[in-house]
């Protein structure tokens, strides 16, 4: 990613989960992430249009019931359904990916957003895409956490 891409990217990032999620984060680079046995949830989405890419979320598994209860209003001991859990994941990958591509290309973007993919990643997965340039570091109420941005030509 180019750096004022990275930057513009990351700040509307935690803007839009500080104002869904009410979870508040920071900048941080990659190597002080420690996800060594952590397990991780990956969220992706491919978009097209004026600035086609994919928009990747990762975070820990274990605060996927904290986004979901936080969007819904609940607590997230009421979160048990592992579906809602990987639904409200997709969900902010959804709005952040739009408030992205607006942020990088302007409020008339012309951009369709491919409906969200969630799954579970492996450490190595993991640690993977900490070794990619495309994504970059972030601490989520102290939950370490990457978000990517791969653009097309």
């Amino acid at each position: 990613m180019q750096n004022n891409t990275h930057e513009t990217a990351g700040s509307t990032f935690l803007n839009v989960v500080e104002q869904l999620t009410f979870m508040f984060g920071e900048s941080v680079p990659k190597s002080e992430l420690e996800v060594d046995g952590v397990e991780f949830t990956l969220a992706q989405m491919r978009f097209n249009g004026d600035l086609p890419g994919v928009l990747s979320i990762g975070v820990p598994s274990e605060i996927t019931a904290e986004i979901a209860a936080n969007i819904l209003g609940l607590e997230a001991e009421d979160i048990e359904s592992k579906e809602m859990k990987l639904d409200a994941l997709g969900e902010v990958l959804n709005v952040v990916c739009g408030h992205v591509i607006m942020a990088l290309v302007g409020t008339g973007a012309n951009f369709k957003l491919d409906s969200p993919e969630v799954k579970a990643i492996t450490e190595e997965g993991c640690n993977e895409l900490i070794l990619n340039d495309d994504f970059t570091g972030f601490i989520l109420d102290d939950s370490p956490v990457l978000l990517g941005l791969t653009l097309e030509n």
